[in-house]
């Protein structure tokens, strides 16, 4: 009887992905869905789409639906040649996030969510496909995307949120506009552009029953 060793050594992978600076894709993960938008090394939108995801489905099926959703995001980063950028957070933070949304349909989708998994299947295919994975903060991504960009290209909550994280992932500031909104929300230049945004949260949040009111109102400009 003999026992044999076995050592691999396995080759390296070229990397695919260019710098950041020259564009990326954002993704905004969500239990129903998963956004996407890539944009250029300007930060202008370029490409955008969603993925469904089929929630109450049996352990092996979600993975095998979750290594789907993997692969074609491997492909839309691989046709670019681009990093993914994805939100920094743990799956008790994500879903303290989404409860906001509220409803007891959506609180039945979180329980089932599969979101750590997801990430570590992307953190894998990407890497044997020689794509970095960038994390950001996510700090109001949502509100930045549904006040600035859904109006503009026409676009899902969802892609917006992406779109946020990717131009966040290329250090590109997201500023609040116009200059009526900034003066209403007492929002001081020397502070950090964040500060203005988390005034005008608080401020959808106490006004409106859902920051998509927020298109209801014809022009905010006369609004303030």
């Amino acid at each position: 009887r003999m026992n044999v060793g076995v050592q691999f050594t396995p080759l390296k992978v070229p990397p695919v992905s260019r710098s950041i600076d020259y564009g990326c894709i954002g993704l905004d993960i969500n239990p129903s869905e998963i956004g996407y938008a890539y944009v250029d090394y300007q930060g202008n939108l370029k490409e955008q789409g969603q993925f469904k995801l089929i929630q109450g489905l049996r352990s092996e099926k979600m993975d095998a639906q979750l290594v789907e959703v993997c692969l074609k995001i491997s492909k839309v980063a691989a046709k670019y040649g681009c990093p993914v950028v994805v939100e920094k957070l743990d799956f008790s933070q994500k879903k303290s996030q989404l409860r906001e949304k509220g409803g007891s349909k959506y609180a039945r989708m979180l329980s089932g969510w599969a979101y750590a998994r997801l990430i570590e299947l992307l953190t894998s295919i990407l890497s044997n496909r020689g794509i970095k994975l960038h994390y950001v903060n996510p700090a109001y991504s949502s509100v930045i995307g549904c006040v600035k960009y859904q109006r503009m290209y026409g676009i899902s909550d969802a892609v917006a949120a992406a779109l946020v994280l990717a131009r966040r992932g290329m250090k590109l500031s997201e500023r609040i506009k116009p200059h009526s909104l900034t003066a209403y929300l007492d929002v001081k230049s020397r502070k950090h552009v964040w500060s203005g945004w988390n005034k005008l949260n608080k401020y959808l949040k106490k006004s409106m029953k859902s920051r998509h009111d927020y298109y209801g109102i014809s022009n905010w400009e006369s609004q303030v």
